[in-house]
């Protein structure tokens, strides 16, 4: 693909004219796209806007949620996600293939060793941004590395390392930035997200960071496997479950992609927002299975209920108090408790 220095001109002159401040004018000054226009307001279906805004207020009305429930889901998303983020990159391992080298080591005759390191390694790159989001770290270049590292482990002498040389998205309709423009672009991408970014609703801020990402390509492999985990812990800082970007979805994702080089982010935000939407669905299911939403662990309880949690406990294994086991954890309600109280009344 040929230079393009017209286009990288006017992007360094008129950063403050165009339309918005999107991810194009922040991380990728100097990058030459072929039909590259001015950018298009990005805009999410507004009937899918309203499913995502519906179904986001139905999850929160469920938080906090019990601890084995959020392990349950991670552990559930751990595998379904490496597999699908994966796949989309090439790996042929299935689903079942790529949850028994997660959970046993296992392997099957017939698969290269490099695909069962790609199951393991996202595995445990993704349980780590799930600690980045119970510990609430922001992205940083430091945050952006160790993922990396950890996504390309013993698969790439220079995981963990932004590139030194040139790199080509075989298909695509641009070439992303030489190698020397990587760290300045980088930082310029993390600063986007906790300031200009912020002007954008979660899942729209999400997806314009997502392509920027992808575009600036920093690292020689693992840039999508990268990119989908960095997605995911925007999403997830924010509230919301982690996007299900599906191995079906290969080609249109793309083709998004592509079509956001041109300026025009609207069918990568209206993708990004369907498997939001996904997700949500999926936590809903499992939120939807609990005994009680209302449910809550007995040393929760103990503090407005006037008893101590171990108290509480005695009056579970008496049969005294109505409760669940979950996770082996006790819980009850504070509707039980008061029916406790009531009962205890009428017995003095």
């Amino acid at each position: 693909m040929g230079n393009c220095p017209t286009l990288c001109a006017l992007t360094l002159q008129h950063d403050h004219d165009l339309v918005y401040n999107h991810a194009i004018v922040v991380v990728m000054k100097g990058l030459c796209m072929a039909g590259s226009k001015e950018p298009k307001t990005p805009r999410l279906d507004p009937r899918l806007a309203a499913r995502l805004a519906r179904k986001k207020t139905q999850l929160d009305r469920y938080r906090p949620l019990p601890v084995d429930t959020v392990r349950r889901l991670h552990d559930d998303l751990k595998i379904f996600l490496t597999y699908h983020s994966n796949a989309i990159e090439g790996n042929t391992l299935s689903l079942r293939e790529t949850q028994m080298a997660i959970e046993y080591g296992m392997t099957v005759h017939g698969h290269p060793l490099r695909e069962y390191l790609e199951a393991t390694n996202h595995a445990e790159a993704y349980q780590y941004m799930t600690e980045l989001v119970e510990r609430d770290v922001p992205i940083t270049l430091k945050v952006i590395r160790e993922l990396h590292s950890l996504v390309m482990d013993k698969i790439i002498e220079d995981n963990g390392k932004f590139r030194t040389v040139p790199v080509y998205i075989r298909g695509a309709n641009m070439t992303p930035p030489e190698a020397w423009r990587v760290e300045s672009l980088m930082q310029e991408w993390v600063r986007w997200i906790a300031t200009t970014g912020q002007e954008y609703e979660p899942i729209m801020r999400a997806a314009i960071a997502h392509h920027g990402f992808e575009a600036v390509h920093p690292f020689t492999d693992g840039n999508g496997r990268v990119g989908r985990l960095l997605l995911n812990l925007m999403l997830m800082r924010d509230g919301y479950p982690p996007a299900l970007l599906l191995r079906d979805w290969r080609v249109r994702y793309i083709l998004a992609l592509d079509t956001a080089n041109t300026g025009n982010y609207n069918s990568l935000i209206n993708m990004i927002g369907q498997a939001v939407e996904a997700g949500l669905d999926r936590y809903l299911e499992v939120c939807a299975a609990m005994p009680d939403v209302a449910y809550q662990p007995l040393a929760t309880l103990a503090a407005s209920s006037g008893y101590s949690a171990d108290y509480l406990g005695w009056l579970v294994r008496q049969g005294r108090l109505e409760a669940v086991k979950r996770g082996g954890r006790w819980y009850s309600t504070p509707e039980a408790i008061a029916r406790y109280k009531a009962e205890a009344q009428q017995d003095l």
